[in-house]
């Protein structure tokens, strides 16, 4: 009477863990086709290039006047120079809109030179006293600005005497609508990735599904036709002409 009942319970044991077997072998090829489908990924980068023309031009100079004697001195001959320096705006025609003056600025500035002192190389502090001001000049019509750069030469060198001078600076070459461009180039770089992706997965005998993940790349703003690139990106300002290239990293199911 005992072994009929420790049969079925022996049955019984072994079923429950045949079941449980079972139950776990569906769970690790379950997990295992979740891994495969997840790998069914396919990794393209896209890119887009724009060639643009700089639709704005900045150029800034400084009018400065030294005196090692007092700051009445200096300032003197900073007026003195003035007027040749506004004689020159008038006539290059700026508009208020593209002519804007600085403040002027006035004070000690204090340096230090080596000097013997005693058989001794020292440091020696002296003072100089300095008047300046600043002049940005901007436009869209660029070949206007660039006459006006060539025409401040003679202007700048007459000034340029008894402790006055003119520092002038680089002029910057600038893009206005290039938000919009941005947003055109992606476009055009993510359908350049698709087109990749596509040919790399025909070749396997596959089709391309739909985006996993994307990664927008940093922009480079580069003179025409240089190819070096910047890892945070580039902004060039120099050249008139520029090319605007944007990456994309995609990721596609791939089916």
């Amino acid at each position: 009477m005992s072994a009929p009942s420790r049969f079925p319970a022996a049955v019984m044991a072994t079923t429950i863990a045949s079941l449980a077997f079972l139950a776990t072998g569906f769970v690790v090829v379950r997990g295992l086709a979740d891994v495969k489908n997840a790998s069914d990924v396919i990794n393209v980068t896209g890119s887009a290039r724009r060639n643009i023309t700089s639709d704005l031009a900045v150029w800034t100079f400084t009018l400065r006047s030294s005196d090692d004697a007092s700051l009445q001195a200096a300032y003197r001959a900073f007026q003195a120079a003035q007027p040749t320096i506004e004689a020159f705006l008038r006539g290059q025609n700026f508009s208020g809109a593209e002519l804007r003056r600085e403040p002027v600025n006035a004070g000690p500035q204090p340096y230090t030179v080596i000097e013997d002192v005693n058989g001794e190389n020292r440091e020696v502090q002296h003072t100089r006293y300095a008047v300046s001001q600043t002049y940005r000049l901007q436009a869209t019509d660029i070949p206007k600005l660039q006459r006006a750069i060539g025409a401040a030469t003679a202007a700048f060198v007459q000034v340029s005497q008894g402790g006055v001078s003119v520092e002038t600076g680089d002029v910057e070459y600038l893009y206005t609508r290039l938000a919009d461009v941005r947003v055109q180039l992606l476009q055009e770089a993510s359908q350049d990735a698709q087109r990749r992706a596509q040919a790399v997965a025909r070749s396997a005998g596959n089709t391309v599904g739909a985006v996993k993940n994307a990664r927008v790349g940093v922009f480079q703003i580069t003179p025409r036709f240089e190819t070096s690139v910047e890892d945070t990106g580039s902004y060039d300002t120099t050249s008139l002409e520029k090319d605007v290239t944007a990456v994309v990293e995609i990721d596609f199911v791939v089916h």
